[in-house]
């Protein structure tokens, strides 16, 4: 919720859509597109800057954290961007750029994974923050983020947090939580795109 006193949501494509509920304090009634998070595109150097993928929107403190992937499809070329905000609204956003980089040349395992479809998760036990992402190459994998939630730290070393050790690797998407002394990692299994109604996967292999 903002401080408005609205509910928001945060899409993929169009640089990161900002819709609005009409109503204040509910989930009902229209839901208003009012613009975006990134004016233009991204700040980072990258083919996918204008199209950025999968907002990961969280409020920590009095300030708003937007995690979002840059990439293209198919590509392992691909970067998580960060952009804060007070308020929510367009035109309010910061961007400020990578947080993580993936590519083959780049330090393990970003050499080895698709930097997407990232996730905040703070620790509500430690406090400390995590970025969870991927990542479709190498399954799921986390970072300990530096306290200003703006980088990554490498100590404690990253770690991958789920495994299909049979190609193609397709998880994605993940989404952390805790409830009560349990961790709990959600996430996407399975291909997706490039099909068509001759071609689709077996029954179980979607």
């Amino acid at each position: 919720m903002g401080p408005d006193g609205h509910f928001y949501s945060f899409s993929t494509h169009g640089l990161v859509v900002i819709s609005r509920a009409s109503q204040p304090n509910s989930l009902d009634g229209y839901w208003e597109p009012i613009g975006s998070v990134l004016e233009g595109s991204s700040i980072i150097n990258n083919t996918g800057s204008t199209d950025p993928w999968a907002p990961d929107v969280h409020k920590v403190g009095d300030t708003y954290y937007c995690y979002y992937a840059v990439s293209q499809f198919g590509s392992q070329f691909s970067s998580i961007g960060l952009a804060t905000s007070k308020t929510l609204r367009p035109g309010s956003w910061t961007d400020h750029g990578a947080v993580l980089t993936s590519n083959t040349t780049a330090p393990s395992p970003l050499n080895i994974t698709n930097a997407i479809d990232a996730n905040l998760f703070i620790d509500p036990k430690t406090k400390i923050p995590y970025l969870t992402y991927g990542s479709f190459w190498s399954d799921i994998w986390q970072f300990q983020l530096a306290k200003d939630l703006l980088s990554v730290v490498w100590s404690p070393a990253p770690t991958q947090l789920s495994l299909d050790p049979v190609s193609p690797q397709a998880e994605e998407g993940p989404y952390l939580s805790r409830h009560d002394s349990w961790y709990y990692l959600w996430y996407s299994h399975g291909s997706c795109c490039g099909y068509n109604v001759s071609a689709l996967p077996a029954p179980g292999q979607e």
